[in-house]
């Protein structure tokens, strides 16, 4: 059995949410640290991770190590339901194959569902290594990308020495986004190569559904033979991960 509390889910409700239009389902592995949270799409062209820190909740209780499968739109389907001050309780019941989800404020709400069987699961591990970093202000990279789906449903990332340059394009039309590393927006910017990597916009944008999360995002970048990574960092441990597999130029 394993319970936990947080009197604040203003970090944990948008990613919830982010990630549940990218899979439906995902691991939940919990220890002494924190839950982390791991799931992929159907078609692996994604994965994300979630490291929610034990000190991130008012009460983390576990009995043992474990990791459950949880149904990660049920899961976002009551978080949307909570208000910003509600206190949250879930508790896990991995023996009778439940987890349930309580709202507690003026009055109390109760959600209970079934725990998924941790056999339904493969997930990849990843730790590529990258020569390219960005560091940039999540609301305007958010905003970039808006500004390409205009346009089209996949982008193109070009990356040299002093600048990315960010764009997409249709039959007849062209969006293209230039940013140099002085810019005001950009807080650290690594390149050591020149970088040119397209990938599938969407998934990008159910990702950076989060952005307010953290005020900057952190791009890794690795060509055509890497997955894209996408993190944001959440108070001093957590972090909100995607890995998006590139598309062929």
């Amino acid at each position: 059995m394993s319970r936990f509390v947080s009197q604040n889910i203003t970090n944990i409700k948008p990613v919830i949410e982010s990630i549940s239009e990218l899979t439906g389902e995902c691991l939940f592995t919990i220890n002494k640290d924190g839950i982390y949270i791991e799931g992929t799409d159907p078609s692996l062209i994604s994965k994300v991770e979630f490291l929610i820190p034990a000190k991130t909740f008012n009460t983390f209780e576990i009995d043992a190590e474990e990791s459950v499968g949880v149904n990660i739109d049920s899961f976002a389907k009551i978080c949307r339901r909570a208000y910003q001050n509600e206190l949250m309780s879930i508790d896990i019941n991995s023996k009778a194959g439940k987890v349930e989800l309580i709202l507690e404020s003026d009055f109390k709400r109760n959600f209970e569902f079934t725990l998924l069987s941790t056999t339904n699961f493969s997930i990849p591990q990843l730790n590529p290594k990258y020569s390219t970093f960005i560091e940039i202000d999540s609301k305007i990279f958010r905003d970039i990308i808006k500004d390409m789906a205009v346009i089209g449903g996949t982008i193109l990332f070009s990356i040299h020495k002093n600048n990315i340059s960010i764009s997409s394009e249709d039959y007849t039309s062209k969006a293209l986004a230039e940013i140099s590393s002085e810019s005001k927006s950009i807080k650290k910017f690594e390149a050591k190569t020149v970088q040119r990597s397209k990938y599938n916009l969407n998934y990008i944008l159910s990702f950076l559904n989060a952005f307010a999360v953290s005020d900057y995002l952190k791009i890794s970048v690795g060509g055509s033979k890497l997955p894209l990574k996408l993190e944001y960092q959440i108070g001093e441990e957590g972090r909100f991960t995607l890995y998006l597999a590139p598309m062929e130029i």
